[in-house]
């Protein structure tokens, strides 16, 4: 092989999506153990951890919607669980109240839910920073309030009876089948969220991200690239809000709080900002962590209340946070690089 060719061939493994050998076996690992993990969890009678793991999932695509307007594009959300919100209200009402069938109305609710992150993102697009987190935070508030007073959304106790996804005779309803269900979406959102990265929108949200007036310079249209930005994590949320309301079968406002459009910003800074394996990592370090705490209250070792464990988890929520930002502020992702170039360098050091 001449030389030529073979930079070509290092590049081309280099840039890929999943590189060389190494890179497939450990996706094919991955995708057996993830795939024989819910039989092992009912044969030792362990099925809460399917339900954590269905909600794990189902956080992991409303936090890559998020990676995409914070993490790519710089755009500072404290709105995001509105989305989650919108999605699932406007799927329930129009799958309870109008009759729509589930995929129908699942469709246009991610729709809509898109096209009110791009009427959010209108006043923003001449923001920066804490102006712009002030205008998502306001567009959950003005959101908490319509549900709520909503007649159709059924007022303060919401809706019920939320129907779920079916394939043709196939009906998701046990946890097993809606983990292999959303599994498989969360893969589909996974490699949407990658791809977008690499691509040539997902590199004009980065260059708007780092230097609005650089960004300018080179031709990109900024206003142009927030909106996209809101419009596709948006959908992304709308996503997460269609399934986590079918999921759990109903929606009411307190399932969305504000605290959740928090977590969800920690969780993009822990695993690493405009990275979408960052989120991946960020969503899976929280949650294991709150579900680590709530098993240690739920087993009664230590004897703590329910009250006293819900604000350990925020605190503890928060430490890690501020210890990432002190100390790793590049998150997880970092973290992994360095390890995985300090393994291919070994034994010869830095």
């Amino acid at each position: 092989m001449k030389r030529g060719s073979r930079r070509q061939a290092d590049y081309g493994r280099d840039v890929a999506l999943i590189g060389g050998l190494r890179g497939w076996t450990a996706l094919a690992v991955l995708l057996v153990a993830t795939v024989v993990l819910p039989q092992l969890l009912s044969v030792t009678d362990n099925m809460k951890w399917v339900t954590f793991l269905n909600f794990t999932l189902l956080t992991i695509i409303a936090v890559l919607g998020l990676q995409i307007i914070t993490g790519m594009a710089g755009q500072i959300s404290l709105g995001h669980s509105a989305f989650l919100m919108t999605g699932g209200y406007i799927m329930a009402i129009l799958a309870t109240k109008l009759g729509f069938p589930f995929w129908i109305a699942a469709f246009l609710a991610v729709l809509a839910t898109a096209s009110v992150g791009v009427l959010v993102a209108l006043p923003a697009i001449r923001l920066k920073g804490f102006y712009v987190a002030v205008v998502t935070l306001a567009f959950f508030t003005i959101s908490q309030h319509i549900f709520q007073n909503l007649s159709i959304a059924g007022g303060i106790w919401g809706l019920s009876n939320v129907p779920g996804p079916s394939v043709g005779p196939l009906k998701i309803i046990t946890d097993t089948s809606w983990y292999y269900f959303l599994l498989l979406l969360t893969a589909i959102c996974i490699i949407a969220s990658a791809s977008l990265a690499r691509s040539r929108i997902g590199r004009s949200f980065l260059a708007v991200r780092d230097n609005e007036v650089t960004a300018s310079g080179l031709g990109i249209n900024v206003p142009g690239a927030k909106l996209r930005a809101f419009f596709i994590g948006s959908l992304f949320a709308g996503i997460a809000g269609v399934f986590w309301t079918s999921y759990v079968t109903a929606v009411r406002i307190d399932q969305f709080s504000l605290w959740d459009s928090i977590w969800y910003l920690g969780m993009i800074i822990i695993g690493g900002l405009g990275s979408t394996a960052g989120a991946v990592l960020g969503v899976l370090f929280l949650q294991l962590v709150r579900q680590v705490l709530h098993e240690i209250t739920a087993s009664g070792v230590v004897p703590l209340s329910i009250n006293f464990s819900a604000a350990l988890t925020f605190a503890v929520y928060g430490l890690a946070i501020i210890l990432f930002i002190a100390f790793r502020p590049h998150g997880l992702m970092a973290v992994w690089q360095k390890l995985k170039t300090s393994y291919k360098r070994w034994p010869f050091g830095e």
